[in-house]
């Protein structure tokens, strides 16, 4: 089974819970496309962005050992399916899941879109998104090449460079069912549209403003 990293542009007041929701209607067409075959907000790449996030160290991951039901002793033995607990740093009696698909969701795999406009941002090496993804379409970022070799750097790409300034231009419409806009600000290193051009290049409604919107972080799997 193969698995890519995609960023998902998702409405800010997405959440955890609530997320699936958002996912759904700009990851339909690959699904319907044959492209993958299932998603997951963070799965397999759960913490990407985050590289001080540790699932294992993840309360919220941690499970009572079935094997001493959190006794941490099998016959007045040390129970040995949960013996590295404390070691780990994990309360006496607990285990880890060792399927991604049993991991909590992590809230710091839905990051602020400004954070990612912001001139200094770098994806941690080898977490790069290969696509990404909007109401608008998908953009393959030509990345999976070094992100499979090692070669990934984490400067942002070419082309999600340039879906970012088509945003802010209003060239790129990523929901055409936007709510009514609200006044905002251009994220500082990131020039405007030219006056001369902005007229006929907003979008619908007034405009994108980057503080409306999150970025998720989704392990697709074909």
């Amino acid at each position: 089974m193969g698995h890519r990293l995609l960023a998902v542009l998702v409405r800010a007041t997405a959440t955890v819970e609530t997320i699936d929701a958002h996912l759904a209607k700009p990851m339909r067409p690959l699904l319907r496309a044959g492209v993958i075959d299932g998603y997951r907000l963070g799965g397999q790449v759960t913490g990407a962005w985050a590289p001080a996030y540790e699932p294992a160290a993840d309360p919220n991951n941690w499970r009572t050992c079935p094997a001493c039901t959190g006794s941490s002793t099998v016959d007045a033995a040390v129970c040995a399916m949960c013996a590295d607990a404390e070691r780990a740093g994990r309360r006496s009696g607990t285990v880890v899941p060792w399927s991604y698909t049993d991991w909590a969701r992590n809230a710091g795999d839905i990051v602020a879109l400004p954070r990612l406009l912001h001139p200094g941002w770098r994806f941690p090496p080898r977490r790069t998104p290969i696509a990404w993804v909007d109401l608008a379409g998908v953009v393959w970022l030509n990345t999976d090449e070094a992100v499979l070799t090692g070669t990934d750097s984490g400067r942002v790409p070419p082309r999600l460079l340039a879906v970012f300034r088509d945003l802010l231009a209003g060239r790129r419409n990523p929901d055409p069912t936007q709510p009514a806009p609200r006044r905002g600000t251009t994220p500082a290193g990131w020039l405007p549209p030219e006056r001369s051009t902005a007229r006929h290049q907003r979008l619908p409604g007034g405009g994108f403003h980057p503080a409306d919107w999150s970025v998720a972080v989704v392990d697709a799997h074909s």
